[in-house]
C-alpha cells in the first residue's frame, strides 16, 4: 500500500490560542494542520505494480486497430447508420435504374426523334409524301367559330360511347346540358358493341351534334357500302353460310350495318376524320380525333387509317401503328409541341399567346386501356364504358377552361 503522506514531518497547530489560553476543542479528539492538505499529496500510485503493466502485456498496433473497428462495428449506433445508409442506397439505385434512367433515356431519343437529321438519315418522315385519295371518308372538318366557348358557351366532348345511351343520358344530365349554349363532340366509336347504338346516333343528330370517324364507324359504313353494292342490305340468304366463316363481331357489325337507316348512316359517313376546333384560349389550336396524330404532319395530310387506329409510333419514320409495340403516339406529340413552344416564346420580345397559338392540342378516344390520360397537349377520354368503366365527358368552358365529368357504365361485354 502506498504512503500518501509522512505523519512524522505534519506541522500541527497547537491548543492553545494566541493569547495563551486553551482551545475549547482538546488535541485528543482533532488534530490541525498548519498547511493545507494538497501540500501533503503525493503520486507514489504511479509507481505502483497494481496500476502499470508490462510492456511485453501491450498489444500490437495492428489488433489494437482491430479493436478499434470491432468496436465502432458492435456500437448499436454505428449498426443503425448502416441500416439506414444502405436503405439509402438501395432506393437511390432502384429510382435510378427503374425510374429516373429510363426517362432521360426516352427523353434523349424523343429530342433524336424530332431531330431534321434524322429525318434525312432514314429518307423522310411519315405524313410528308402526297396522300391518297379515299371514298366516302371526309378527311378534315372544321368547328364553326360561333361554337367556341365564350361566357356560358360550352363544348362538351365525349369519349367513346359504344352504344351506351343510358349511360350517356345520365352524364348529360349529370353535366346539366343545355342545347341552347352547350355543344356535344364524340370522339368516335359512337357505336357498335353496346345494345343502343341506333339510338345514339339519333340522339347526336337531335342536338345537331358534331363528331368524327372512329375506327368502329368505319369498319361498319365499309361493310355497309359493300353490302348496298352486293345488294345483301336487305336480302339475308347468304347470312347462313357467312355466319359459318364470320367471328361475332364480323356478325354483330353486319348486324348493326343493317340496322342503321339511310339518314343515320348517311350522317355518320359526313363525320370528318379529324375536326378542326380552331384556335381555343389558352389551348392552342385544338384538333378531335379517333386515335391520334402524328406530329409535324399538317391536319389535311394526316393519314386517315392511322388517325382513326393509331396507339404507337416509331421513332425514326414517325409511322404509326394500330399495336402497342413502341413508344406511344401521345408522347412524342407532347414533346413536339413542347418544343414549338419553347422555340417561339423563348424569341426576343416573344408573345406568349402567339406561342401558344402556334401549338396544338389533340383531344381523342380509342385507347380504353389506357383509359383517362390528360396531359398538356393530348387529352385522352375513352375510359371504357362498354366494359363496365365509365363514360367521361371533357367540357371546355370560357377562356378554355377544362373540367372532366364522369358516370359508371355497366358492362354489355359480360
Amino acid at each position: 500500500m502506498a504512503t500518501y503522506h509522512d505523519t512524522e514531518s505534519l506541522e500541527y497547530s497547537s491548543d492553545t490560542s494566541d493569547d495563551g489560553r486553551f482551545s475549547p476543542h482538546p488535541s485528543s479528539r482533532v488534530k490541525r494542520y498548519a498547511r493545507p492538505l494538497i501540500d501533503y499529496v503525493r503520486n507514489d500510485w504511479q509507481f505502483s505494480n497494481k496500476y502499470t503493466h508490462a510492456p511485453a502485456d501491450e498489444p500490437s498496433d495492428p489488433a489494437k486497430c482491430l479493436q478499434l473497428v470491432m468496436s465502432i462495428i458492435t456500437a448499436p449506433r454505428f449498426r443503425r447508420y448502416v441500416v439506414v445508409y444502405l436503405m439509402l442506397v438501395i432506393t437511390c439505385t432502384v429510382g435510378w435504374v427503374y425510374f429516373l434512367s429510363p426517362r432521360l433515356e426516352e427523353h434523349a431519343e424523343l429530342l433524336r426523334a424530332l431531330d431534321p437529321e434524322v429525318k434525312e438519315e432514314v429518307g423522310g418522315w411519315f405524313g410528308t409524301n402526297a396522300l391518297p385519295s379515299f371514298d366516302n371518308i371526309v378527311q378534315l372538318g372544321r368547328l364553326d367559330e360561333g361554337l367556341i366557348p365564350t361566357g356560358e358557351k360550352r363544348l362538351i366532348v365525349m369519349g367513346d360511347v359504344q352504344g351506351c345511351k343510358t349511360e350517356l343520358d345520365r352524364l348529360l344530365e349529370e353535366l346539366t346540358f343545355n342545347p341552347t349554349h352547350d355543344h356535344l363532340i364524340f370522339t368516335g366509336n359512337m357505336i357498335s358493341r353496346g345494345p343502343e347504338s341506333t339510338d345514339v346516333v339519333d340522339l347526336a343528330r337531335k342536338y345537331s351534334a358534331s363528331c368524327v370517324r372512329g375506327n368502329d364507324e368505319d369498319r361498319v359504313l365499309v361493310l355497309r357500302h359493300d353490302m348496298v353494292e352486293a345488294g345483301t342490305l336487305t336480302d339475308t340468304s347468304t347470312d347462313e353460310y357467312l355466319d359459318g366463316q364470320s367471328s361475332e363481331q364480323a356478325k354483330r357489325e353486319r348486324d348493326l350495318a343493317r340496322a342503321l337507316t339511310d339518314d343515320q348512316a348517311e350522317w355518320l359517313d359526313a363525320c370528318p376524320v379529324i375536326l378542326d376546333l380552331g384556335q381555343v384560349p389558352n389551348l392552342g389550336r385544338v384538333a378531335v380525333v379517333h386515335g391520334g396524330l402524328v406530329p409535324g404532319v399538317e391536319l389535311e395530310k394526316q393519314d386517315p387509317y392511322g388517325v382513326m387506329n393509331m396507339l404507337s409510333i416509331d421513332l425514326e419514320t414517325h409511322l404509326p401503328s394500330s399495336e402497342r409495340d413502341g413508344i406511344r403516339w401521345t408522347k412524342l406529340f407532347n414533346k413536339h409541341q413542347s418544343t414549338t413552344y419553347t422555340t417561339y416564346s423563348g424569341l426576343k420580345n416573344a408573345d406568349i399567346d402567339e406561342a401558344k397559338s402556334r401549338t396544338t392540342t389533340v383531344i381523342y378516344g380509342h385507347d380504353s386501356e389506357k383509359s383517362l390520360d390528360i396531359t398538356t397537349y393530348t387529352k385522352g377520354i375513352d375510359t371504357g364504358c362498354v366494359r363496365g368503366g365509365e363514360l367521361t365527358a371533357l367540357v371546355l368552358s370560357d377562356n378554355g377552361k377544362e373540367n372532366l365529368i364522369q358516370v359508371r357504365c355497366n358492362n354489355y361485354l359480360g
